[in-house]
C-alpha cells in the first residue's frame, strides 16, 4: 500500500470513529441545553463535517489510488 493509501485509510477509520462514536459525546450538550453552534445543532454540523471527510477521501482514493495501470 502508498504512503497516500496508508494516510487515507487511517483517516478514513478516524473519521469512522469519530463521527458517530466517542467525539460526539465530547460535544453535545445535555438533552435540556443542547450545545448550539452557529444556530445549528452542534451534533449535526459534528457528524455532517465527518461525512465530508469521508467522502473526501473516498473521492480521492477513487481519482488517484483505485485506477487501473493497465
Amino acid at each position: 500500500m502508498s504512503k497516500q493509501g496508508r494516510t487515507l485509510t487511517i483517516i478514513f477509520l478516524l473519521a469512522l470513529l469519530l463521527g458517530p462514536g466517542p467525539g460526539s459525546m465530547l460535544i453535545d450538550g445535555s438533552a435540556d441545553e443542547p450545545a448550539i453552534w452557529f444556530g445549528i445543532p452542534a451534533l449535526y454540523i459534528w457528524a455532517l463535517f465527518w461525512f465530508v471527510v469521508m467522502s473526501t477521501c473516498v473521492v480521492t482514493a477513487a481519482l488517484t489510488l483505485w485506477k487501473n495501470h493497465e
